[in-house]
């Protein structure tokens, strides 16, 4: 069974969705766990990578 160009397209739009979801969540539990453990620095150092990382995405779109 060929898959047209245009579910192809569909399929890799959704896993792009799911990825950037996955990588925004795990960045926002970093910072939680950090900010948990007392560790400031590496909390804040989590949310500027989180910032930059939806900056960049928005960006992209």
């Amino acid at each position: 069974m060929d898959i047209s160009n245009e579910e192809k397209d569909r399929i890799a739009r959704a896993d792009l969705e799911k990825l950037e979801y996955d990588i925004r969540a795990e960045a926002e539990t970093a910072v939680e766990d950090f900010d948990a453990m007392g560790d400031e620095g590496a909390a804040a150092a989590a949310a500027e990578t989180a910032g930059e990382f939806d900056e960049a995405m928005r960006g992209a779109k």
